[in-house]
């Protein structure tokens, strides 16, 4: 496993991973690529891992006290939205958890020069990945590459590809450099509740035009082919969130909050949430409450509605469809 640095591989198939913003660093994700080799099988040893960390820019995202007024006022927003739809249960107190631990995953989209460094460095990743395929003398329309990104890392995804798409110099466009993905699964993605925020937030989104998420219909990334035709940056762009997980937009009930974009495929997955105090609400607010509280990426505890190998189990057999 690597982040942007070589790696033979022993087949045509990679995955890159994409986790949210967090403190993850090399082995982080060793249970999450163990489950995922699990579901996959005999057929694991056949994939290249790769991972995406936020090493070169958690200065920026360790920047939110100094942005304490945008902060506020995007948990505000989100509080909004909370309060003006209805939720699975009636609470303030939920609202108010849930906006926060919302708040504290997507606020980094108030940083321009975080957003240009993740979309800059995510690009690198992948041009690194095309490489390596190319050097195991695999040409890109032969290579067998997905991306799995969860939570915060689903809009960063969504930005680099949209940008990718219309940037050929990149040599990550669908078209003219054959560089489509066979799976681009977003799990939990905020990028729709970014997009629901963002006219209540205003000015305190700076630099909004370079925003793909804000700016113009939110669409599959694609580039005209040579007959004028879209071709998508993947056959198979999907959005998977749960009907608790406050960060995938469900949860707030409005069907704008969700992403589900034309052509993609998406799923709202149940969820349960253990009442051990007798409230699934009390219970929920306790989750929520511990998950914003922690600070590396690994799932704090199996009820957690935002837990991405919870949602990797769930998929199991639509994971090993899409990636074999």
């Amino acid at each position: 496993m690597a982040d942007d640095v070589f790696q033979k591989w022993s087949s045509d198939r990679a995955i890159v991973f994409v986790h949210g913003v967090g403190n993850a660093a090399p082995g982080s994700y060793a249970p999450l690529v163990d489950q995922v080799q699990a579901i996959l099988g005999d057929g694991a040893a056949r994939f290249a891992i790769y991972f995406f960390y936020y090493d070169q820019v958690n200065e920026w995202f360790a920047r939110k006290e100094q942005a304490r007024l945008a902060f506020t006022k995007l948990v505000q927003c989100v509080g909004d939205l909370v309060h003006a739809f209805p939720t699975p249960t009636k609470s303030t107190g939920l609202g108010n958890v849930a906006a926060d631990f919302v708040g504290d995953v997507i606020w980094p989209v108030l940083l321009p020069d975080a957003r240009r460094a993740v979309r800059t460095a995510l690009i690198r990743q992948l041009q690194q990945v095309r490489h390596d395929g190319i050097a195991a003398g695999h040409q890109p329309r032969r290579q067998h590459v997905s991306i799995i990104a969860h939570s915060m890392g689903c809009f960063h995804v969504y930005e680099a590809l949209r940008y990718a798409a219309v940037t050929p110099a990149e040599q990550l466009a669908p078209a003219t450099s054959d560089a489509v993905f066979d799976n681009v699964v977003l799990m939990a993605s905020p990028v729709q509740l970014i997009r629901a925020v963002s006219d209540s937030l205003g000015p305190f989104v700076p630099q909004r035009e370079s925003l793909y998420t804000v700016t113009g219909p939110l669409v599959v990334p694609s580039e005209p082919g040579g007959d004028g035709v879209p071709v998508p940056i993947s056959p198979n762009v999907v959005s998977i969130t749960g009907n608790l997980d406050p960060v995938g937009g469900y949860f707030f009930r409005h069907p704008y909050a969700y992403m589900d974009l034309p052509g993609q495929a998406a799923f709202v997955d149940q969820q349960q949430v253990a009442t051990v105090d007798g409230s699934e609400e009390l219970s929920l607010t306790r989750i929520l409450d511990a998950a914003l509280r922690h600070d590396s990426a690994p799932a704090i505890a199996p009820e957690n509605p935002h837990d991405w190998s919870a949602y990797v189990a769930r998929h199991a057999d639509d994971l090993r469809r899409w990636l074999a």
